[in-house]
């Protein structure tokens, strides 16, 4: 069985950083891939460990990114209790497409200060 996924995109929200319980790192956004003129499409990403630290880091809402990873499923409970299915992917390769420098405008990184602590 095939389960790839390969995607440009432009982030359409900032990450979410957090750590595990066990101490990984992960990170979570939504990707707007548009359809044209018919609108866009949001799809939710999560990505983990050094790859996870680099999109807190260096990625903002806007910018444009190449993905590739799998689909994947998992159910959650809502607030109400009920049990809901989420289908997200989940990037092991993450490209940045937009330029490091845009006139003259430096990236700015996050400050470690900031970084959320683990638990």
């Amino acid at each position: 069985m095939i389960n790839r996924v390969v995607l440009v995109g432009r982030l359409a929200t900032d990450s979410v950083f957090r750590y595990s319980r066990d101490g990984l790192a992960i990170s979570a956004f939504s990707l707007a891939i548009g359809r044209g003129e018919t609108g866009s499409d949001f799809m939710p990403v999560v990505v983990f460990r050094r790859l996870a630290e680099a999109t807190w880091r260096y990625l903002r809402k806007g910018r444009l990114v190449g993905i590739e990873g799998r689909l994947a499923s998992r159910t959650l409970d809502t607030n109400d209790g009920e049990p809901r299915r989420v289908i997200e992917i989940v990037a092991d390769r993450l490209r940045f497409l937009d330029p490091p420098l845009v006139l003259g405008e430096e990236i700015e990184q996050r400050e470690t200060a900031s970084q959320p602590s683990q638990g």
